[in-house]
């Protein structure tokens, strides 16, 4: 699934296929097979810290359908920062509504 410039993996209905590794997560809402991005984020472990946002009222509160998981992991662009594409990717999608500009 590309987000911005970006190949993420996913979406995913659940955790199961997200590796415990570093990278960049976007949870994207699917409705009427259209894809609507809810937050993104960056961790040390994405799978971890999906499955414990402290954010997940905010995704509850702003899908329009299923949730669904996106991930990057970025050790496919050593000359970015997680930062980076988080902040590309809050740049080129304005108004996700849960999370904050970095």
């Amino acid at each position: 699934m590309p987000i911005a410039q970006f190949p993420f993996e996913g979406p995913f209905p659940t955790l199961t296929k997200i590796r415990s590794e570093s990278g960049v997560y976007a949870v994207v809402c699917e409705f009427v097979d259209k894809f609507y991005l809810l937050d993104v984020g960056r961790s040390e472990d994405v799978k971890n810290e999906i499955a414990n946002h402290e954010r997940r009222s905010c995704w509850e509160r702003f899908k329009k359908g299923k949730i669904r998981y996106a991930v990057l992991y970025t050790d496919l662009f050593p000359n970015l920062t997680d930062g980076q594409i988080v902040k590309n990717v809050r740049s080129t999608y304005k108004g996700i509504p849960c999370g904050v500009e970095i």
